[in-house]
Formats: C-alpha cells, sequence, structure tokens
C-alpha cells in the first residue's frame, strides 16, 4: 500500500468521491477545534492536479507527520493539492445565509443546528466534458442535510462554487445521519441514513434516553425540524435517493424497500437491480436488494447475508461463504402504509417495560409465517434477519464500493468492503463468526458472478498492531486504522479512506491487489 494523503489532527477523511475523469472529492470531518483556522473548520473539498486513474503505480507516498508540524496541521497530497470548496459556515454570499452544514427547516427560514460532519459526496456533471456539475455533499447529523454546490473548473484546474444551495427534504419528513453513499449509475445521489437506533424503536419516544444514536434530545430536533408534530420512528433508516438531481428543487425519495438500519452505503450494480448494503455498527447484518424493474428502486426483494466461515480463526485468512436469506417482497407504497399506521404517538405514549411499536413477539410470528403482512422485514430488519437465521455478528461494517465499469465487463470483477474494527461479535468464540480481534480493522474483498452475486468474502488488506497505551498512534502508522471509505480505480487499485481515533492524522491509502 501507499499512502496518497494525510488530514488534519482529530479529523475523519469522508466523502471519498471518484469522476470518471478520475479528479477526486473528499471532506475533512470535525477537525480538531485546537487547529490554527481555517484548519479548524470542517472542509468539503477535491485534490487538484491529479488524475487517480492514470495514478503512477510508483509514485512516492506521503510521510506520517510529525506532531506538531505545520504537515500535522493540514491535509497533505503525494501530488497537485487540496482545495476546500467550502468550510463549515461559509454562506456563499448569502447563498446559505445560516451558513454551510447549517442544518435548517424545510423552507430554509429556521437554525436547527450547525454540522461540522460533511461526510458523502457525488458529482453529477451538467455538461459533456464533467467540468461543470453539481457536488452534493451529506451532513451526518440529527436531523441529517444535503447540501448542492455549483461548481465549475477553471484553466488553472481549480475548482469555482457558482451558487449552493440546501436540498429539502420535507416531503420525506427529513432524515437523520446522512453517512456515506454512492451515485446510481442513472446519475442520482443516493444517501444513506445511518439510523444506529433502527432495531432499538422501543426508546424513540423514551423522555429519559440520552444516551442513544439519536437519542431523545435529537428526536426532539427533528419534531421541530418537522414544525412541531412528533416524529415517527419508521420514518427514519433508509436509502434516500435524490432524483431530478439537476433541476431547481431536487426531489428526495426513500427506498423503504431497502430496509430499515443503520445504512452506511449502497452499492448498485450494472444489472440496475441488485444492491448491496452495509449496516454500520455492532452485532449487525449485511443484505442485498434486487429491484424488480432496473433502474427503479420502489419495489423488489431483501435479502439478509448468512455466511459460513473458513476452518481458521486468523483474521489475516478467515474468509466466508455466503449464503442469502429472503427476508420479504414489498413496494415503497406497501411500506409507507404500514409506516403511517404508527404516526401520533410521542412521549406521552410511553410505557417502561413495554413498547408501542413493533414487539419482539411480533417478530417471532411474522417469522414463524403468521404475521397478516410483511411490515417486520422492512422496519425492524435487523431483527428480521436476525429471527430468520441470517448472521447480524458484523461489527462497523462501513463502505462498499465497486467499479462500474470494470465490473460491467468483468475487468474488475469484485466488489470491496471496510471492516472499521473486528472485535465484539465477529471476536468471540460463538456463532457465525469467530475470528481474532483487530482493532485496526480490515478490508475484505468479494468476487462478482455473471449476475452479481456475490457468494463470498476474503481478507485482502489487515490492520497491524494495536496498541492500547500509545498516546499517539494506537494502530501501526505503516498500514490501516479503522478503514471507512472504499473507492475502487478503473486499473482495479483500492483507495481506502481512514476513520479512525487510532491515528493523531487519519489518511489515505492506496492497495494495489496486482502488486500482491
Amino acid at each position: 500500500m501507499i499512502r496518497l494523503a494525510t488530514i488534519p489532527m482529530g479529523a475523519e477523511l469522508t466523502g471519498m468521491f471518484k469522476t470518471d475523469n478520475g479528479e477526486f472529492f473528499f471532506n475533512i470531518q470535525h477537525p480538531s477545534d485546537t487547529l490554527p483556522e481555517p484548519e479548524n473548520k470542517a472542509a468539503v473539498g477535491v485534490w487538484n492536479d491529479v488524475d487517480l486513474d492514470n495514478l503512477d503505480p510508483m509514485i512516492e507516498g506521503v510521510p506520517v507527520p510529525v506532531a506538531g508540524t505545520p504537515e500535522s496541521q493540514m491535509t497533505v497530497v503525494a501530488q497537485g493539492s487540496y482545495q476546500a470548496l467550502g468550510r463549515e459556515g461559509d454562506i456563499y454570499a448569502g447563498a446559505l445565509p445560516f451558513g454551510f452544514g447549517n442544518i435548517t427547516n424545510p423552507d430554509g427560514t429556521v437554525s436547527i443546528k450547525q454540522s461540522n460532519d460533511p461526510d458523502f459526496n457525488a458529482f453529477v456533471p451538467s455538461n459533456i466534458s464533467g467540468s461543470e456539475g453539481y457536488l452534493f455533499s451529506a451532513w451526518e447529523d440529527r436531523p441529517g442535510g444535503v447540501t448542492r454546490l455549483s461548481i465549475s473548473k477553471q484553466n488553472d484546474g481549480t475548482w469555482l462554487v457558482n451558487d449552493a444551495m440546501n436540498v429539502n427534504f420535507g416531503n420525506v419528513n427529513g432524515t437523520i445521519i446522512n453517512c456515506f453513499g454512492t451515485l446510481s449509475p442513472w446519475g442520482t445521489p443516493l444517501t444513506s441514513e445511518e439510523n444506529y437506533e433502527a432495531e432499538n424503536s422501543v426508546r424513540w419516544n423514551d423522555a429519559t434516553y440520552s444516551t442513544g444514536y439519536p437519542n431523545y434530545a435529537d428526536v426532539k430536533n427533528i419534531q421541530e425540524y418537522l414544525g412541531g408534530t412528533y416524529p415517527n420512528p419508521y420514518d427514519y433508516g433508509y436509502i434516500v435517493e435524490i432524483t431530478d438531481a439537476m433541476a431547481a428543487e431536487p426531489v428526495p425519495v426513500k427506498h423503504f424497500t431497502m430496509g430499515r438500519v443503520a445504512h452506511e452505503n449502497p452499492v448498485i450494480m450494472p444489472d440496475k437491480k441488485t444492491v448491496y448494503l452495509t449496516d454500520d455498527g455492532s452485532n449487525k447484518g449485511f443484505y442485498k436488494f434486487v429491484a424488480d424493474v432496473p433502474g427503479d428502486m420502489s419495489a423488489g426483494t431483501l435479502y439478509a447475508a448468512k455466511v459460513t466461515q473458513d476452518a481458521t480463526t486468523d483474521t489475516s485468512k478467515a474468509g466466508f461463504d455466503i449464503d442469502w436469506i429472503m427476508l420479504a417482497h414489498a413496494s415503497n407504497a406497501d411500506i409507507e402504509g404500514w409506516i403511517r399506521s404508527y404516526d401520533g404517538i410521542d412521549e406521552t405514549d410511553y410505557v417502561d417495560g413495554s413498547t408501542n411499536f413493533i414487539s419482539d413477539a411480533e417478530v417471532a410470528t411474522w417469522a414463524a409465517g403468521g404475521a397478516a403482512d410483511d411490515r417486520v422485514a422492512f422496519l425492524e430488519t435487523l431483527r428480521a434477519a436476525e429471527a430468520k437465521g441470517a448472521t447480524v455478528e458484523f461489527n462497523k461494517m462501513e463502505g462498499i464500493n465497486i467499479n462500474y465499469n470494470g465490473a460491467a465487463d468483468n475487468s474488475v470483477p469484485f466488489m470491496y468492503v471496510a471492516i472499521a474494527e473486528v472485535r465484539g461479535a465477529m471476536a468471540d468464540t460463538t456463532g457465525d463468526i469467530q475470528v481474532q480481534e483487530n482493532r485496526c480493522g480490515a478490508v475484505y474483498r468479494l468476487g462478482l458472478d455473471m449476475q452479481y452475486n456475490a457468494s463470498r468474502m476474503e481478507p485482502v488488506v489487515v490492520g497491524g498492531a494495536y496498541d492500547a497505551t500509545s498516546t499517539a498512534d494506537r494502530c501501526d502508522p505503516e498500514g490501516i486504522a479503522q478503514p471507512d471509505n472504499i473507492e475502487i480505480l478503473d486499473d482495479g487499485r483500492v483507495l481506502i479512506g481512514e476513520d479512525s481515533s487510532n491515528h493523531v492524522n487519519n489518511m489515505l491509502w492506496v492497495y494495489n491487489p496486482k502488486a500482491v
């Protein structure tokens, strides 16, 4: 591996997105507030003067920054330069009166909170050359948000921001924790609602719940977004497609069909039907969705993975065979009808020891085939997967991605997924997964057959030694620490971005499978 970039101390590297021209956007999420201005402000930016698809395989990597040096307080790239297109609070000549990253109510008249957590980026070109277009950037907060910047490339290779706006999510009752995502094959951004509490709906209207993500205070912020209506928990935890991306008012669509979990990101295969979905957090699942009609995610079948581990506990060697357990088939319209039956429930309805939402008994009845409908599969997806015998032991399953053209023509017939930390249920002595703990994480490769089915995953990059006593880098700085975003280059090389407190300065790596 080669270290292509390091970012300011305290920050996470998010929002990795490569254009068809080899240009590369990435973000600086919540840098340390002790840094000098403007580096103490979160940034959405672009790496200029580089073509990642033609990156020299022998490029000299950047060194690990020395603490206290200027390099430790800024973004350093192996060639060219990093340009911040915007930092938290920027108003863009009044286009964003409350500031870049500020979460406002649907009509933009009320500021709810300022975020410093930019995550997902997607660039939608508006001309043939790709020199102009719209950059969509998600804000990983409660409520969540997405900003659209109109940008154009200048003769000197830098980018100019021409206009800015916030996407209005009022038609889908807002969003939460907008995490990583992808661009669909038909050019629409897909942002992920990373609802860590998706399987904990029982606490949604508990006014004493202060430790969740989201917690009761976050729910009240969403209520403010909705103009006073107490939010329905089953409205949050989905993949949100931003349709009409280049229109004056883009139109968000929540795809309830892909299940309600802590979505990290979806990746749509070249058949325009098959979608793989990761679930972030502890004791989580891995999912596949197959649409009825190519290019239309509004109806289809949801599956959950059941894995069988190889006969070794060595994390660097143990792969997994994958079987897909069908959960259910439904349409967005079907599921929204079920969701609406839970409207109007608030904190006054909460009773300790009971639930106002789907109960364990209802999940068990559904799994046994005795339910009147399949709402459990789509509204309580993790609980449904577990009840059907799927593997729910993954820990911090993060970015998943393909090289679209390489998957389509079989030149790069692989999908890659990051596991930020191999621990917890993955590293115990029970269940489907029983490998050795690795606090620095691993990246797995999944082969794709001609129908884009993935039936096996194997480790290809595994983090190095972990030192819990270190006051600096707890993970070896010559290897990955808690990999997150994944991007696949045209030649099959893999970009790996870090989201970690185990490196003082998070890093961007390129892994070359052909060099192994």
